[in-house]
């Protein structure tokens, strides 16, 4: 035998002994995965799904992945699951981490302790149907998904029983009456005399206001989003509807332009502030969201949004639900993640960009209209905020 064949045989021998030797049952969970891991198995055990990873294996770890990867699972023995640091840490600055986080350890436990594989199906509503969503990408779709409220219950079901139906929230029928609401402030801008309520119609390095053809012209200047925002008499923890005629003709198609709604105190920092948001794009997409998370709730294709023309967009808050409708027809329901009592609306302008604004109005459930009629006469304070920290971010894959 040759000393060559000899080293071969003695580096197999190491080697078989090394890999014979791991221990194919090894439990090691980072700390900040333990409290999720709990209640994944909560979860199974009152769906009727057990598991013993402390006694079968187990290791989930943080790792540095690449391809925009959030998670990933190796299937080895035991069973090794990695979470990108970077991406965790991101969404642990903001509000709905707690349900990113668990969302994202539940995915990748489905495919490592339930054996599910990537699923892209969506609802009637346009919803992933599952939130074991990801892999390859569908129509260049991102993997956001509306984990909290109503739908988590459903998600959770459908994880441990793929042949749960479809749920309520999912329907295209308006599950609610939206009718019987009173005008309390509208606004046509028809001419510079309807906007002497207080609107600025002024020019400076950063932005243009005018009115246009009965309409708001806005006209950005800079590379920020503009918040352009009303404070009101109304609540936004009352129920009411608002709805705007936006029209956005020119600039990058994929730009989100649309309403918002909430509490802006003077001289804050606008980044930390709950404002609601409903947006489209001219590529036919829908958002919708709160600037303090880490990202829109989730992303919809309309086909009711008219490319670069003007849409009207429509947002009833019921309760602690908010429903939405483009150019009259109802798209989605959600809960609002405002909190707090705030009075301001208004809408968004994306940068360098021109947005048309028309028919801005406010109404508020069973209300005598003749009574809000004369409030409008009453000076409104405006205000225009620019923010880099508006959040529309995508979440990674999993």
């Amino acid at each position: 035998m040759g000393s060559t064949n000899y080293y071969l045989i003695f580096f197999y021998s190491i080697f078989f002994f090394l890999t014979s030797c791991k221990d194919s049952k090894e439990y090691r969970i980072d700390s900040s995965f333990t409290d999720y891991l709990q209640r994944f198995e909560n979860e199974g055990s009152a769906r009727g799904r057990t598991f013993n990873p402390q006694a079968n294996g187990l290791i989930i770890e943080f790792g540095n992945l690449s391809n925009g990867d959030a998670g990933l699972t190796h299937y080895e023995t035991p069973i090794r699951i990695q979470i990108d640091k970077t991406y965790w840490d991101a969404i642990s600055k903001t509000k709905g981490a707690d349900w990113m986080k668990e969302d994202l350890i539940f995915h990748e436990l489905g495919h490592g302790l339930l054996g599910r594989k990537h699923l892209n199906a969506t609802l009637e509503n346009g919803d992933w149907k599952s939130i074991m969503c990801g892999g390859t990408k569908v129509d260049n779709r991102s993997w956001n998904i509306n984990y909290r409220g109503i739908r988590r219950s459903y998600y959770l079901d459908e994880l441990f029983d793929e042949s749960t139906p479809s749920p309520g929230f999912a329907s295209m029928q308006l599950p609610v009456d939206t009718t019987g609401y009173a005008e309390k402030l509208f606004l046509s801008f028809d001419t510079e005399a309807k906007v002497n309520a207080g609107w600025p119609i002024t020019e400076d390095a950063k932005h243009k206001t005018s009115i246009d053809n009965g309409r708001l012209c806005f006209q950005s200047k800079i590379d920020s989003v503009f918040m352009v925002l009303a404070s009101t008499s109304l609540d936004v923890l009352s129920n009411f509807s608002y709805q705007l005629t936006l029209q956005y003709p020119s600039g990058n198609s994929t730009d989100q332009y649309g309403i918002i709604f909430g509490s802006v105190p003077s001289g804050s920092d606008v980044g930390t502030d709950p404002v609601e948001y409903f947006t489209v794009n001219n590529n036919q997409k829908m958002y919708m969201g709160n600037r303090t998370w880490y990202s829109f709730f989730t992303e919809l294709t309309i086909p009711a949004i008219v490319a670069g023309s003007k849409n009207t967009l429509k947002v009833v808050k019921i309760g602690t639900m908010l429903y939405y409708f483009i150019n009259g027809i109802y798209c989605y329901c959600s809960e609002i993640e405002v909190t707090s009592s705030g009075s301001q609306f208004g809408f968004l302008v994306p940068p360098k960009g021109t947005v048309w604004v028309d028919n801005l109005q406010i109404s508020v459930k069973g209300s005598s209209p003749a009574i809000f009629r004369m409030q409008q006469t009453k000076q409104l304070e405006f205000s225009i905020q620019t923010t880099d920290q508006f959040k529309h971010n995508q979440v990674k894959n999993q």
